[in-house]
């Protein structure tokens, strides 16, 4: 379900940059390529293993049962609504359950403080649905950043013009997951000419915030073997299958990086979930969602960014003065629900790699054995 089936209005013409020069010379076919006139950032590859020894005072409390609040949380500044529909989006499910909704400014401006408060050190300000449908983003970014919150941004692309300034973003990720205004057309379920407003936006950025992390994000998508926005909870199953398109971008994920670096960016991919994907698993428990968590629009709290509307610890955590969400956190309650995680029906898991590691090195399992862990 995307934002054409859903009732509420939202204006998806804003003008587009009309200032940015664009080459019409091009090596792929139905692009115009723009010319970089910065490199992009280089950031040094830091493996999931290095993270979580950073954090190993979280990660030995979670061995413990007592837990410590959350490294990084997402932040949804809108529920039930995108203006693109993603043949594998992991999100339709939870988007095609819940309302259309925008982040108040007062929770905006109050996330910031109880945060600090709290002890959360980051905040990737994404969702279910695109967060720059909502024009407050500014509000949301302004309180992150008064409050000493490492903020990360995951945006379609489609509306970066609405952020006036980047300055107070660690990192961007745009979602493009094509390198031809065709193929994005097909894959979104959009007009082409949104893929042209998005390069645009991307080469103004790059130019007005060179120190900037500007990263195009590419999921690599096999049309027979990829799984569809439809296959992925069987708990929230009210996804149809609809316009789902049979084209694929595994052509185009070959020119990515030549492509990113034309545009100033970092090249980031990643294969779409495929079929069978949860029979992969190493893990038999979800250890990593102590680690995190989702600030909704609707001021619900969700365990799990892959599960919204599934694993919800409070559905409003702005009672009590915002102090029942600390309160919660780590009870019994909290350790039921997730004790309560089913790993084997979660279709696809972005903490696969965490969950394996916290099982089989920090648990210790018995089954860890196997993995052969005492040779380094």
């Amino acid at each position: 379900m995307d934002i054409r089936n859903k009732e509420v209005s939202l204006p998806i013409t804003d003008p587009l940059p009309q200032n940015v020069p664009i080459d019409s010379q091009s090596t792929v076919p139905h692009l115009r390529v723009y010319q970089p006139t910065v490199e992009p950032k280089k950031i040094p590859g830091i493996s999931v293993e290095a993270k979580l020894l950073h954090h190993r005072n979280h990660i030995s409390r979670i061995a413990s049962g007592d837990f410590l609040p959350p490294v990084m949380v997402d932040i949804d500044p809108v529920d039930g609504v995108c203006n693109l529909d993603c043949a594998w989006c992991c999100q339709a499910q939870s988007r095609a359950s819940r309302p259309a909704r925008f982040m108040a400014l007062d929770t905006m401006r109050r996330l910031g403080p109880f945060c600090q408060n709290w002890g959360v050190k980051a905040w990737r300000i994404s969702g279910d649905s695109e967060p720059l449908l909502n024009r407050n983003i500014e509000i949301l970014i302004q309180s992150g950043c008064e409050f000493g919150i490492d903020m990360g941004l995951i945006t379609n692309g489609v509306f970066l013009d609405r952020v006036k300034s980047f300055s107070n973003l660690t990192y961007v990720g745009v979602s493009l997951d094509a390198t031809t205004a065709s193929t994005w057309s097909q894959l979104k379920q959009s007009p082409p000419e949104g893929f042209e407003r998005i390069i645009r936006n991307v080469k103004r950025i790059r130019q007005e915030y060179p120190d900037l992390d500007l990263c195009i994000k590419f999921v690599r998508f096999h049309s027979k073997t990829s799984l569809r926005k439809n296959q992925f909870s069987e708990a929230m199953a009210i996804c149809d299958e609809g316009s789902v398109t049979s084209k694929d971008n595994l052509l185009e994920a070959e020119e990515l990086e030549d492509f990113a670096k034309r545009l100033g960016c970092r090249p980031i991919t990643r294969d779409a979930y495929p079929e069978g994907f949860s029979e992969t698993y190493q893990f038999s428990k979800c250890h990593a969602t102590p680690l995190g968590g989702v600030f909704d629009a609707s001021h619900k709290f969700h365990l799990c960014c892959d599960a919204r509307s599934i694993h919800v610890l409070t559905d409003d955590y702005t009672r009590d003065d915002w102090q029942e969400l600390p309160s919660l956190w780590g009870s019994d309650r909290h350790k039921r629900m997730i004790e309560g995680i089913k790993p084997q029906d979660c279709a696809g898991c972005a903490k696969f790699k965490t969950n394996e590691i916290l099982e089989h090195v920090v648990m210790m399992s018995d089954v860890s054995e196997k993995y052969q862990l005492n040779f380094i």
